[in-house]
């Protein structure tokens, strides 16, 4: 049973930080179009998708609804670790690899998604944490 709910909050979470990957893609795409650096595009975006996947989490994934503002700087400071990796991913994919920047930047959420999910479950969302 336990499995059976851990896949759940994990399929929930997906779908919650989908939204918000959708949010960051949609308004990276949209800046990057307009002629901002992509790491500019990329900051914009992140935050904006850092947010909607923040509070959507919180009602749907792990139906937490006590200490929300301490949960919400903890859940920045997880999105700051996954904008770091974000940064570093993007710059060797775009500058070093030479990868046009929104194929890197699709490349590169993956395995921040994954890096989040685990900090967020064990840190941000952790009753017996925060």
């Amino acid at each position: 049973m336990i499995k059976n709910k851990s896949f759940f909050e994990f399929f929930r979470y997906l779908l919650c930080g989908g939204i918000g990957v959708v949010v960051d893609l949609i308004i990276f795409l949209f800046f990057l179009d307009l002629g901002v650096w992509y790491q500019y595009s990329n900051g914009i975006g992140y935050l904006a998708g850092t947010f909607a996947s923040f509070f959507l989490n919180r009602i749907f994934t792990f139906s937490n609804s006590t200490k929300v503002l301490k949960r919400l700087v903890s859940f920045l400071f997880v999105a700051s670790l996954g904008f770091a990796t974000s940064i570093f991913m993007l710059w060797l994919f775009v500058d070093s690899l030479m990868i046009n920047a929104q194929l890197a930047k699709i490349l590169t959420l993956p395995i921040v998604i994954f890096i989040q999910y685990i900090l967020n479950k064990n840190i941000t969302f952790n009753n017996k944490v925060i």
